[in-house]
């Protein structure tokens, strides 16, 4: 799975038993991406404290900083 760590705040959407909740996640957070379809609003699903968001594909592009992950078959 994808991971990226936040270069600058940004918002995500918690999908909320009663309706959409906007969050702030701070910079420096690491985000593991659990879905990386963009659904036809642009938003992408990623891992935050356990809790599921969605956020904007663009922003966690422009704002984030994809991180390196080997490969379970990678020797070294």
């Amino acid at each position: 799975m994808l991971r990226y760590k936040l270069q600058f705040a940004t918002v995500g959407v918690h999908q909320g038993a009663a309706h959409p909740v906007a969050v702030t996640i701070p910079s420096g957070t690491t985000l593991q991406v659990t879905d990386d379809s963009a659904d036809a609003n642009g938003f992408v699903e990623v891992e935050w404290h356990g809790e599921r968001l969605q956020i904007f594909a663009v922003d966690l592009q422009n704002r984030g900083q994809l991180i390196k992950v080997r490969s379970a078959g990678a020797g070294g």
